[in-house]
């Protein structure tokens, strides 16, 4: 049986858990819908701080399961609509979530499974994990793949991966910019936590407000850019979270003055 498990601790921290199990934690279609319901219900939750996406067993995600994807091939036209509506949203839900998205990615993880691992705010991969887009191998055209992949690599690395369907490590994910930062496994669940840790840090409002900025000026110029970040600091100017937090950091380094510098 496959779905997401839903597990939360005592911080606000929320992890969804990718489980398939006998295919390698593969995207189901119900797993597509229940992401879809968790991401959009943790958006509204004032109680959770972060989600974090993994995958049960070790391994992040194997891709889409192309059992139930066989099956859409032959599904009526409002059928493949709908699962398709699905996919755009789990997209959406995740890019553009309020709160900040932490990947997971052990082993490997290969087409929507990477893609899903860029639309991540952070992803932590373990140093021998393999990433790749393989659609093509399949007879899919990777279409989902383009639009978050335009805003982080160059169009040939981007033709590159997509046009060979070749396995990458875990270095050169990095390296293009696919995932964040890559760790030996052994140290994954330490680097996971002190992540965690620099987030639960920040205030919230003040990290659902940049996230929200940096997502708005991918459609700016560089000059429409600073003009929308000038008028924004204008504005929040002497509000509370700001004044509280500039006047904490003010109290503790005078306390702890060692510990700033």
């Amino acid at each position: 049986m496959s779905g997401i498990d839903i597990e939360r601790d005592g911080r606000g921290v929320v992890t969804l858990w990718l489980s398939n199990p006998d295919r390698q934690n593969a995207l189901s279609n119900v797993m597509v819908r229940e992401l879809c319901a968790a991401m959009a219900a943790l958006a509204a939750d004032e109680d959770c701080r972060i989600i974090v996406l993994r995958g049960r067993g070790g391994v992040f995600c194997a891709g889409r399961d192309l059992h139930d994807l066989s099956a859409l091939q032959k599904a009526s036209r409002g059928e493949i609509d709908r699962m398709y509506d699905f996919m755009e949203e789990m997209n959406r839900l995740t890019y553009f979530s309020p709160k900040p998205v932490v990947a997971v990615v052990e082993r490997f993880a290969y087409g929507i499974a990477a893609m899903l691992a860029s639309w991540a705010d952070v992803s932590i991969a373990e140093e021998t994990a393999q990433l790749g887009y393989p659609e093509v191998r399949h007879g899919i055209v990777p279409y989902g793949a383009a639009p978050t992949m335009l805003n982080t690599l160059p169009q040939r690395a981007i033709l590159d991966l997509i046009l060979t369907g070749r396995r990458i490590t875990a270095a050169e994910a990095v390296r293009l910019g696919l995932v964040t930062r890559a760790t030996p496994a052994v140290d994954l669940d330490a680097a996971l936590e002190a992540t965690v840790a620099d987030l639960l840090a920040g205030d919230p409002l003040a990290l659902s407000g940049i996230k929200a900025f940096v997502r708005e000026c991918e459609r700016l110029s560089y000059d429409e850019g600073i003009r929308a970040a000038t008028a924004r600091a204008k504005a929040g100017t002497g509000n509370a979270a700001t004044v509280g937090g500039i006047g904490n950091f003010l109290a503790s380094h005078q306390k702890h003055p060692q510990k700033h510098r």
